[in-house]
């Protein structure tokens, strides 16, 4: 019964689900926070959590240049409209966070002329979501969904393959031609964190890169209603309240990735240039690339 409650349940989180109408989940942003930053989004039918990382204002009052990168969830599942609408952005690179085993099970739509480049974040995990999945979801399915996903972070800062991963990022938004897409499955953690770690180092606020992250549960709310509605359509056995912490994000979730670099490196600095290996001349070219003056 245990083996058969998780095969459900990987089936359920793969995404194999048809949107449905908005939930109002738990942990989204205020409406007027999700207003102000909606217009960064493509609103996507088939991605919904596809956005520009642009627009957000830093500490110093500089602006974030749209246009040069965007994070997104699953692109297995685009439609042909969608997918245009995509490469009317004339993307130089799509990035593919996922373990193999999502990628194998649905694999991307990829933009003409985009190149496709894989960067497995977990690929060294063998205990949060990345690492053995049967594992990850017996976790789930036994309500340990919280606890999961703050290890997953943790790991996030920590894993050689996860710090290879983001640094590789980075340096693709330094040296594209075009935009960089980057993704995962919902596009809210190992996106979620590559997006806190691009923002933070470029200045914006801390409030303000946790409203990003937090925006993810409003753009996914339809399809995670999907996701619930079909649990409950299956007869698994699985408590819903035990899925939808892995639907959606958490301030504490995120929080645990920033207190491991604390913990581990003492300062984001000291997290960029010793864990990710990023040389002064690479943030200052990172600055560059990606900030203008406002208006």
């Amino acid at each position: 019964m245990k083996r058969m409650l998780v095969a459900g349940l990987a089936l359920l989180l793969s995404g194999a689900c048809a949107p449905l109408a908005d939930t109002g989940l738990a942990s989204a942003p205020t409406a007027r926070s999700v207003t102000a930053l909606s217009q960064h989004s493509l609103h996507l039918a088939s991605a919904p959590n596809f956005r520009d990382i642009g627009g957000y204002r830093t500490q110093d009052g500089r602006l974030v240049r749209q246009g040069i990168a965007y994070r997104s969830d699953q692109l297995d599942r685009l439609g042909d409209a969608d997918l245009a609408a995509i490469a009317s952005l004339r993307p130089s690179v799509v990035v593919d966070l996922r373990t193999k085993t999502e990628r194998d099970r649905e694999p991307d739509r990829v933009p003409a002329g985009a190149r496709h480049l894989v960067l497995d974040v977990a690929a060294d995990s063998t205990q949060s979501l990345g690492g053995d999945m049967r594992q990850a979801m017996a976790q789930i399915a036994s309500g340990q969904g919280e606890a999961l996903l703050v290890d997953a972070n943790r790991e996030f800062v920590t894993l050689p393959s996860a710090r290879r991963s983001y640094a590789t990022l980075i340096r693709l938004m330094l040296d594209s031609d075009g935009p960089v897409v980057f993704h995962c499955t919902a596009g809210k953690d190992r996106t979620g964190w590559a997006t806190a770690v691009v923002l933070t180092l470029l200045g914006v606020p801390r409030a303000t890169v946790m409203e990003d992250y937090l925006l993810s549960n409003a753009r996914l709310a339809d399809k995670n209603r999907a996701t619930l509605a079909a649990l409950a359509r299956s007869g698994s056995g699985i408590d819903p309240a035990y899925l939808q912490p892995v639907l959606t994000v958490q301030p504490r979730y995120i929080e645990a990735a920033f207190d491991e670099v604390d913990h581990a490196y003492g300062s984001f600095d000291n997290y960029a240039r010793a864990g990710l290996g990023l040389s002064d001349a690479e943030l200052q070219r990172l600055r560059a690339r990606f900030l203008t003056r406002a208006r």
